[in-house]
Protein backbone atom coordinates (compact mmCIF):
# COMPACT_ATOMS: atom_id res chain seq x y z
CA UNK A 1 0.00 0.00 0.00
CA UNK A 2 1.96 2.93 -1.61
CA UNK A 3 1.20 6.98 -1.25
CA UNK A 4 0.01 6.32 -5.00
CA UNK A 5 -2.58 3.86 -4.23
CA UNK A 6 -3.61 6.15 -1.21
CA UNK A 7 -4.06 9.33 -3.61
CA UNK A 8 -6.39 7.45 -5.41
CA UNK A 9 -8.32 5.92 -2.54
CA UNK A 10 -8.68 9.75 -1.78
CA UNK A 11 -10.57 10.91 -4.90
CA UNK A 12 -12.65 7.66 -4.89
CA UNK A 13 -13.62 8.47 -1.67
CA UNK A 14 -14.46 12.28 -2.49
CA UNK A 15 -17.15 10.24 -4.76
CA UNK A 16 -17.98 7.58 -2.38
CA UNK A 17 -19.54 7.05 0.69
CA UNK A 18 -17.23 3.56 1.23
CA UNK A 19 -14.16 1.98 -0.55
CA UNK A 20 -13.65 -1.67 -0.61
CA UNK A 21 -10.23 -2.32 -0.89
CA UNK A 22 -10.08 -5.71 -2.96
CA UNK A 23 -6.99 -7.63 -2.20
CA UNK A 24 -6.27 -9.99 -5.21
CA UNK A 25 -3.49 -12.71 -4.96
CA UNK A 26 -4.34 -13.36 -1.35
CA UNK A 27 -3.79 -16.72 -1.60
CA UNK A 28 0.30 -15.83 -2.65
CA UNK A 29 2.55 -14.44 -0.56
CA UNK A 30 6.55 -15.13 -0.25
CA UNK A 31 6.80 -14.55 -4.23
CA UNK A 32 9.00 -11.85 -5.31
CA UNK A 33 5.37 -10.18 -7.32
CA UNK A 34 3.60 -10.91 -3.87
CA UNK A 35 5.80 -10.61 -0.81
CA UNK A 36 3.25 -10.32 2.10
CA UNK A 37 0.32 -12.30 3.53
CA UNK A 38 -3.21 -11.51 2.66
CA UNK A 39 -2.83 -10.72 6.42
CA UNK A 40 -0.20 -8.38 6.24
CA UNK A 41 -1.66 -6.41 3.15
CA UNK A 42 -4.46 -5.40 5.10
CA UNK A 43 -2.73 -4.34 8.10
CA UNK A 44 -1.30 -2.31 5.57
CA UNK A 45 -4.59 -0.93 4.09
CA UNK A 46 -5.36 -0.40 7.67
CA UNK A 47 -2.33 1.62 9.29
CA UNK A 48 -2.12 3.35 5.90
CA UNK A 49 -5.59 4.87 6.00
CA UNK A 50 -4.82 6.46 9.44
CA UNK A 51 -2.19 7.90 8.69
CA UNK A 52 -3.94 9.75 5.58
CA UNK A 53 -6.85 10.73 8.07
CA UNK A 54 -9.69 8.14 6.41
CA UNK A 55 -12.18 6.96 8.96
CA UNK A 56 -11.74 3.59 9.30
CA UNK A 57 -15.47 2.97 9.36
CA UNK A 58 -15.52 3.90 5.60
CA UNK A 59 -12.77 1.15 4.70
CA UNK A 60 -13.78 -2.68 3.51
CA UNK A 61 -10.97 -4.82 2.60
CA UNK A 62 -12.18 -8.07 1.09
CA UNK A 63 -9.58 -10.72 -0.12
CA UNK A 64 -9.75 -12.54 -3.58
CA UNK A 65 -7.90 -15.94 -4.15
CA UNK A 66 -5.28 -15.58 -6.87
CA UNK A 67 -7.73 -16.06 -10.11
CA UNK A 68 -6.61 -16.03 -13.88
CA UNK A 69 -7.75 -12.83 -16.04
CA UNK A 70 -10.90 -14.48 -17.05
CA UNK A 71 -14.76 -13.78 -17.49
CA UNK A 72 -15.63 -15.95 -14.46
CA UNK A 73 -13.31 -13.46 -12.12
CA UNK A 74 -16.15 -10.86 -12.47
CA UNK A 75 -18.41 -13.69 -10.57
CA UNK A 76 -16.20 -14.15 -7.82
CA UNK A 77 -15.37 -10.40 -7.61
CA UNK A 78 -19.38 -10.05 -7.05
CA UNK A 79 -20.13 -12.57 -4.64
CA UNK A 80 -17.26 -12.35 -2.59
CA UNK A 81 -17.37 -8.43 -1.93
CA UNK A 82 -19.79 -6.38 -0.30
CA UNK A 83 -22.28 -4.95 -2.85
CA UNK A 84 -20.74 -1.76 -4.80
CA UNK A 85 -22.05 0.72 -7.52
CA UNK A 86 -18.54 0.86 -8.75
CA UNK A 87 -15.15 -0.52 -9.62
CA UNK A 88 -11.99 0.99 -9.81
CA UNK A 89 -9.76 -0.99 -11.82
CA UNK A 90 -5.73 -0.58 -13.54
CA UNK A 91 -6.27 -3.57 -15.19
CA UNK A 92 -7.25 -2.85 -18.38
CA UNK A 93 -8.50 -5.80 -19.56
CA UNK A 94 -10.05 -6.36 -16.41
CA UNK A 95 -12.06 -3.24 -16.83
CA UNK A 96 -13.35 -4.19 -20.08
CA UNK A 97 -14.40 -8.16 -18.54
CA UNK A 98 -16.30 -5.94 -15.60
CA UNK A 99 -17.76 -3.67 -18.31
CA UNK A 100 -18.94 -6.67 -20.51
CA UNK A 101 -20.68 -7.74 -17.40
CA UNK A 102 -22.67 -4.44 -17.10
CA UNK A 103 -21.00 -2.93 -14.03
CA UNK A 104 -19.86 0.29 -13.76
CA UNK A 105 -15.70 0.80 -14.63
CA UNK A 106 -13.49 3.64 -13.86
CA UNK A 107 -9.68 3.34 -14.65
CA UNK A 108 -8.06 5.52 -12.07
CA UNK A 109 -5.51 7.75 -13.18
CA UNK A 110 -2.48 7.12 -11.46
CA UNK A 111 -0.69 9.27 -9.24
CA UNK A 112 2.95 9.75 -10.17
CA UNK A 113 3.24 5.92 -11.43
CA UNK A 114 7.22 6.34 -12.01
CA UNK A 115 7.63 6.76 -7.89
CA UNK A 116 4.66 5.32 -6.48
CA UNK A 117 4.96 1.71 -8.14
CA UNK A 118 4.71 -1.43 -6.19
CA UNK A 119 7.49 -3.46 -8.28
CA UNK A 120 9.76 -0.01 -7.65
CA UNK A 121 9.39 -0.15 -3.96
CA UNK A 122 10.43 -3.80 -4.08
CA UNK A 123 13.11 -3.24 -5.62
CA UNK A 124 14.70 -0.51 -3.55
CA UNK A 125 13.71 -2.65 -0.40
CA UNK A 126 15.78 -5.80 -2.35
CA UNK A 127 19.24 -3.33 -3.02
CA UNK A 128 18.57 -1.78 0.42
CA UNK A 129 18.15 1.61 -0.30
CA UNK A 130 16.46 3.20 2.56
CA UNK A 131 14.43 5.47 -0.44
CA UNK A 132 11.03 3.10 -0.07
CA UNK A 133 10.16 4.38 3.61
CA UNK A 134 9.22 7.61 1.10
CA UNK A 135 6.74 6.24 -0.69
CA UNK A 136 4.50 4.52 2.32
CA UNK A 137 2.87 6.36 5.00
CA UNK A 138 5.07 6.15 8.39
CA UNK A 139 3.14 3.37 9.80
CA UNK A 140 3.18 1.29 7.15
CA UNK A 141 6.93 1.51 7.05
CA UNK A 142 7.75 1.04 10.53
CA UNK A 143 5.32 -2.42 10.00
CA UNK A 144 7.06 -3.46 7.33
CA UNK A 145 10.57 -3.30 9.10
CA UNK A 146 8.71 -4.81 11.75
CA UNK A 147 7.93 -7.84 9.80
CA UNK A 148 11.34 -8.24 8.37
CA UNK A 149 9.66 -7.51 4.77
CA UNK A 150 13.14 -5.64 3.04
CA UNK A 151 14.79 -8.89 4.44
CA UNK A 152 12.25 -11.18 3.15
CA UNK A 153 12.34 -9.52 -0.15
CA UNK A 154 15.85 -9.96 -0.37
CA UNK A 155 16.09 -13.85 0.37
CA UNK A 156 12.92 -14.46 -1.88
CA UNK A 157 14.04 -11.88 -4.49
CA UNK A 158 17.39 -12.40 -6.91
CA UNK A 159 18.87 -9.62 -8.76
CA UNK A 160 17.86 -10.82 -11.94
CA UNK A 161 14.12 -11.36 -10.66
CA UNK A 162 14.34 -7.93 -8.94
CA UNK A 163 15.23 -6.46 -12.22
CA UNK A 164 12.85 -7.83 -14.49
CA UNK A 165 9.92 -7.10 -12.11
CA UNK A 166 11.16 -3.47 -11.72
CA UNK A 167 10.96 -3.20 -16.01
CA UNK A 168 8.10 -4.90 -16.41
CA UNK A 169 6.38 -2.90 -14.27
CA UNK A 170 5.15 -6.32 -12.33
Amino acid sequence: MHRGHLEVARTILEKHDEIIFMIGMSTESHTPRNPFTAGERIEMIRLSSIDMGFSLDRIITVTLPTMEVHVADVYDVVHMAPKFDEIYVGNKIMARIFRESGIRVTVPKPYKREIYNASYIRSLMAKGDPKWRELVTPRTASFIEKIGGPERIREITDENEEHTLHKEGI
